[in-house]
C-alpha cells in the first residue's frame, strides 16, 4: 500500500488538485504543448473501458456458447494493463484479457478477476508478447497457441472477430462503415463513442494556442476520425501535420515508440515541449524522446478522468513527473503562476 509520506502527498494533492513531483513547469520555457487524448481532453471510462468490457463478454459467450463471466472485467484490471506500460492500444488489452481467460478456463468470476490481476502484474512493456510469454510458461504453451490462431489477433478488421467486435461497438455502424468500408455483423446499436465527453474547454484551448503561438498537437492512440468526431470545435485548434493518430499508423509505431512524438516536435519546429498525459506509456514515450538528446520536454501527469486517482498519483509520484493536476483546465492557472 502507500507509505505514510506518499499517502499524505496524495491527500494534499487530490486537495489541492495539483502538485509538483520535479520542477513546476511555469519555470519552464516549452515551444509547444502536446496532449494525449483519452483521459487528457476526453473522459473514455463509458466509452473505451466499456468497450473492453462489452467485447470480452461477446466473445467468450461467442467461443465458449456460456454467458458465466458477463461483467468480469473491471476498471481496475483495465489500470493495470494501462499502467505496465504496453497497452496503449485497448484492442490489445482486450485481446489479452480474452487469452488470459481462454487459456486458464474453468474459474468463476472471482478466480477470473485474481488471475487477470496476476497477468496484469506480469505485464509489461512488451503489451500483448509479454502476456502471451506469461500464458505459455506459467499455463500452457500449447493452449496459448491454439487459442491465438482461433482470435485470429492482431489480425485487422473483418478478419479478427475480437478487433471487429470492439470496433462495432465503439463507432457503431454509421462510423464503423466510414472508417472500414464494411458492414457491421455483430452490433447495431448506439456507438460507445457517444457517451464521451469532453474534459477540456474552449477558453483553456483559446489560452494555451495563444501563449505557445497556435503550436498545439495530439498524439493519440485512436484515429483522426475518433478524434475529430470526440473532440468537436476543438479539434480545429490542433496543428493537422504535426498531430499523429496512431491507430491510422503502424503497429510498430504504437506508444512508446518515439516516432510519433518526434514527428510532433519536428513539424513544429520545437526544441522544447509539455507533454500532457494519463498514462505509463505516455511517460515512456517522453523519456525515450529525451533519451534522445534532442529534445526536453515537461511531462504533466493528469489524473481526473481516472475512476482511481489515487492510484494514478502514487505512479505519478513514483515516475517523478514533473507536475500532476486533476485537468487539463488548470493549466492556465499553473503556467501563468510566477
Amino acid at each position: 500500500m502507500f507509505s505514510t509520506n506518499t499517502k499524505t502527498k496524495i491527500l494534499n494533492t487530490l486537495k489541492t488538485r495539483t502538485a509538483h513531483f520535479g520542477s513546476p513547469i511555469n519555470s519552464f520555457n516549452a515551444d509547444c504543448i502536446l496532449f494525449d487524448i483519452d483521459g487528457v481532453l476526453v473522459n473514455i471510462n463509458s466509452s473505451y473501458n466499456l468497450a473492453i468490457k462489452k467485447t470480452v463478454n461477446f466473445v467468450l459467450k461467442n467461443i465458449t456458447g456460456k454467458a458465466n463471466l458477463n461483467g468480469v472485467v473491471t476498471d481496475e484490471i483495465i489500470l493495470r494493463l494501462r499502467q505496465s506500460g504496453g497497452f496503449n492500444n485497448d484492442v490489445d488489452a482486450t485481446y489479452a484479457i480474452v487469452l488470459a481467460l481462454l487459456t486458464k478456463g474453468g474459474m468463476d468470476i472471482q478466480e477470473s478477476r485474481r488471475f487477470l490481476s496476476i497477468v496484469a502484474k506480469n505485464a509489461d512493456e512488451g503489451g500483448i508478447v509479454s502476456v502471451e510469454s506469461f500464458l505459455s510458461s506459467s499455463v500452457s504453451h500449447s493452449e496459448v497457441k491454439k487459442i491465438k490462431q482461433l482470435l485470429a489477433y492482431p489480425a485487422p478488421v473483418g478478419k479478427s472477430i475480437l478487433a471487429t467486435v470492439f470496433d462495432e461497438l465503439f463507432y457503431g455502424p454509421k462510423l464503423f462503415k466510414k472508417r472500414h468500408r464494411l458492414k457491421p455483423k455483430h452490433f447495431v446499436g448506439r456507438p460507445l463513442i457517444n457517451n464521451e465527453r469532453v474534459v477540456a474547454t474552449q477558453g483553456t484551448i483559446d489560452f494555451l494556442s495563444d501563449r505557445y503561438n497556435g503550436k498545439l498537437a495530439v498524439i493519440s492512440g485512436r484515429s483522426r476520425l475518433a478524434a475529430r468526431y470526440s473532440l468537436g470545435p476543438i479539434f480545429s485548434n490542433f496543428s493537422n501535420k504535426a498531430s499523429v493518430f496512431l491507430e491510422d499508423e503502424k503497429r510498430t509505431y504504437a506508444k512508446p515508440n518515439p516516432y510519433a512524438l518526434n514527428k510532433a516536435m519536428k513539424v513544429l519546429n520545437a526544441r522544447t515541449a509539455i507533454y500532457a498525459g494519463d498514462s505509463v506509456e505516455d511517460l515512456l514515450m517522453v523519456k525515450k524522446v529525451e533519451e534522445q538528446g534532442r529534445f526536453k520536454i515537461a511531462f504533466v501527469g493528469i489524473y481526473g478522468c481516472s475512476r482511481r486517482p489515487m492510484e494514478v498519483i502514487k505512479m505519478f509520484e513514483e515516475k517523478h513527473v514533473d507536475t500532476v493536476l486533476k485537468t487539463v483546465n488548470q493549466l492556465p492557472k499553473i503556467l501563468n503562476k510566477v
